[in-house]
């Protein structure tokens, strides 16, 4: 089997704790705008969903969702949190805990410690993600909140061990999918089963480019998401995988290539 540095180097080819009230949540993220805000009408279209799911109507919720998924599509992590809170207690939109893991690990990539808090309950529970008892652990790690270092302690092996590496699937953004064109940073989301070891994942992004293709990042994280900031300038097609890595030895396992472009193409 080849190395992973070989394969690396080669050239592109042909529950109830978390679902806390909704107006502590909501005042949890307004109170870190100030901190992610980037672009001014993102800021805007958080105030306002905020401004109308404090009514607490059904409709109002509602309206708030759509309003919050326009500012987290647009980057903002706050919001990205608060869609991903609505998704998984299903309030103002149908219950979905897979997008919800989705959007928490969006909203976590950007240091958004209660998401990383939430996705990892989501990896010891296996809702809406495989069960994972390693990024389970790596998510409250990430996090470091009380509850989630309180979660460290008490978490037990469930015994799912798989009897082969399985390599990551690429769940953000979709294969073929579109970044804005004067986007800075691109959040890279996917999930992994339990493996019969212990992994951590090796992430890839490169731009194609006529002579092939270019790196814009390569390195080791632990956890399942990833927001990688690049020079605006940069406008194409780009490709990223990741490969999951056995702690302790030569094995690894790869995901396909997922490709991206910026809107202008």
């Amino acid at each position: 089997m080849p190395t992973l540095k070989t394969v690396v180097s080669r050239s592109l080819g042909a529950n109830a704790v978390r679902r806390f009230s909704a107006v502590a949540t909501l005042l949890l993220a307004f109170a870190q705008s100030a901190t992610w805000v980037r672009a001014e009408d993102s800021s805007a279209l958080f105030r306002e969903a905020l401004r109308q799911d404090l009514k607490g109507g059904p409709a109002d919720a509602r309206l708030a969702f759509d309003i919050y998924r326009r500012a987290a599509e647009a980057g903002l992590p706050e919001a990205q949190f608060n869609v991903a809170i609505m998704l998984d207690s299903g309030r103002g939109v149908s219950r979905d805990v897979a997008q919800a893991a989705t959007w928490y690990a969006r909203a976590a990539s950007h240091g958004i410690r209660r998401a990383a808090y939430n996705l990892g309950q989501l990896y010891e529970a296996g809702q809406g993600v495989p069960q994972n008892d390693d990024l389970a652990r790596a998510w409250f790690k990430a996090s470091d909140l009380p509850a989630a270092r309180a979660r460290l302690t008490a978490i037990r092996p469930s015994g799912a061990k798989a009897e082969t590496l399985s390599a990551p699937v690429l769940v953000a953004p979709a294969d073929g999918g579109l970044i804005g064109s004067g986007a800075d940073n691109v959040e890279l989301v996917w999930t992994a089963r339990q493996g019969p070891e212990g992994v951590r994942f090796f992430v890839e992004l490169r731009a194609l480019v006529p002579s092939g293709s270019r790196e814009i990042y390569s390195g080791f994280v632990e956890v399942s998401s990833l927001n990688v900031t690049f020079s605006n300038s940069l406008k194409g097609v780009f490709a990223w995988r990741v490969f999951a890595i056995a702690r302790g030895s030569s094995r690894y396992a790869a995901s396909n290539w997922s490709y991206l472009r910026t809107s202008a193409n």
